[in-house]
């Protein structure tokens, strides 16, 4: 059997397992990635009876203190309903969009998730270490050919007549 045939034969069935491996290790991590991108997070939040805060300066705090709006860790942290009730010029802003602009502006934005950045990740290791080990080794058999005389020259310098 040809030695080169049986080596590709070898990274075949070798890269086929590491993109199996691969997928199982980060399939959960991707599954959950998409499952928290595309949740709405207020409807859920909604369904068991909770409710949505949203931050404010305390130093810009409007209404009363326990009533309007609780205070933690340096911010006053207001229901939707209350917010948009003390400060009417939020009003034309959707509930998405203003919870992005108040986090950011009390200094924690808000990090949207890219599920498709992970996907993609993860399939570019998935193909490009079993395509380097692929070219690792076509360039050592490559090399190591380079060191073998050739098949009409089996005497060393050739038959002479």
């Amino acid at each position: 059997m040809n030695i080169r045939q049986g080596m590709f034969r070898l990274w075949v069935i070798a890269s086929v397992l590491f993109v199996i491996a691969v997928g199982v290790s980060s399939y959960s991590g991707i599954r959950q990635e998409f499952k928290d991108a595309y949740t709405d997070w207020d409807a859920v939040v909604k369904e068991y009876g909770g409710y949505t805060l949203y931050p404010t300066d305390c130093e810009k705090a409007r209404g009363t203190a326990g009533t309007d709006y609780s205070v933690s860790k340096d911010l006053c942290w207001y229901r939707i309903e209350d917010f948009r009730r003390l400060f009417p010029e939020y009003n034309n802003v959707s509930d998405r969009v203003l919870d992005q602009k108040l986090y950011a502006k009390v200094g924690q934005p808000i990090q949207k998730l890219h599920p498709w950045v992970k996907l993609m990740e993860t399939v570019a290791v998935a193909v490009a270490v079993p395509l380097a080990v692929f070219a690792l080794g076509w360039s050592l058999f490559w090399a190591f050919a380079g060191f073998r005389g050739s098949s009409s020259d089996k005497g060393g310098q050739g038959a002479t007549a």
